[in-house]
């Protein structure tokens, strides 16, 4: 894939109207100051993330660079919020490349062939899933949750309601919100490196292409005082547009319980993440084995 190419949407704005305009206008609105930059320049700039209360990766953000991950690692390690909302994070390890038009204008992936890929015979790292061989590293190490499938539509089963970024909210352990959990989505999976302590929020059974399985939101702290919120699913930030019934199919079905839901908990992790490292005040507790029934 090139930058050099336009955007294949008629308004040039790609997806950022669903999966990162509605988070920015919300924390326009609740007065949390932000700062914008590209996987690429965090990749390029490894002092970037450095002193940023919270970094926030929205809607699909697939395609990572190893620099782009290492900055992050240490942006969390140093006291740095992560919140991931979205899904299928993280999921591509890929190589920026040049083109004529300047430095950094091409994303090299060779997915599951890694062997083709001229720049691992050079010796650059295989342009593979970060979970697969060689050089793996799964980003639940990162993220707390790993992406689990595609498609699911679901509805978001609350697990934990206790829980403070369900602060307000009313909900009820088993409350169930339609269609909130699409189209691709993520869980925590122990058999993968995942950071303890992590508490479950959300628990929501799908069915993936025949696949029973679950969909999890997730919160984990670390020694350095960092909090790391997945949401677990990709519509998040689609939802806190949603309103009405969601019977006119707009928002894939999504109606204001949803969107009243996600605006509440956003705004309760903004508030927090925007304060410095949540860990210190809202430490995690870890609930792996109420919630899967192991360790």
């Amino acid at each position: 894939m090139t930058f050099d190419r336009p955007y294949e949407y008629d308004d040039g704005a790609g997806l950022f109207l669903v999966y990162e305009a509605p988070l920015i206008a919300l924390a326009e609105r609740l007065g949390i100051p932000l700062a914008y930059a590209t996987t690429t320049d965090v990749a390029r700039e490894r002092r970037l993330l450095e002193g940023a209360a919270a970094v926030l990766s929205l809607g699909h953000d697939e395609y990572w660079s190893p620099e782009q991950r290492a900055h992050f690692t240490a942006a969390r390690d140093a006291g740095s919020n992560i919140a991931v909302l979205g899904a299928n994070c993280c999921f591509r390890r890929i190589r920026l490349e040049p083109s004529e038009l300047g430095p950094d204008r091409t994303v090299v992936c060779y997915k599951s062939s890694y062997d083709q890929d001229p720049g691992f015979r050079r010796g650059q790292p295989a342009t593979v899933d970060f979970r697969a061989a060689p050089g793996a590293d799964p980003e639940s190490s990162l993220l707390g949750v790993i992406y689990d499938g595609y498609p699911v539509d679901a509805p978001y089963v609350v697990t934990n309601p206790g829980h403070w970024l369900f602060e307000g909210t009313g909900v009820k352990a088993g409350d169930g919100f339609a269609h909130l959990v699409g189209v691709e989505y993520d869980k925590v999976d122990t058999g993968f490196p995942t950071p303890r302590p992590i508490e479950i929020l959300a628990h929501s059974p799908v069915v993936c292409e025949g696949r029973p399985s679950h969909q999890d939101t997730a919160y984990y702290t670390v020694p350095s005082g960092a909090g790391v919120f997945a949401t677990g699913t990709m519509r998040w930030v689609e939802a806190l547009d949603a309103t009405g019934d969601g019977r006119s199919g707009a928002n894939h079905g999504l109606d204001s319980r949803a969107g009243a839901l996600t605006t509440r908990v956003t705004e309760n992790l903004l508030r927090v993440f925007a304060a410095g490292p949540a860990g210190k005040t809202q430490p995690a507790r870890d609930n792996v084995a109420s919630v899967y029934g192991g360790s």
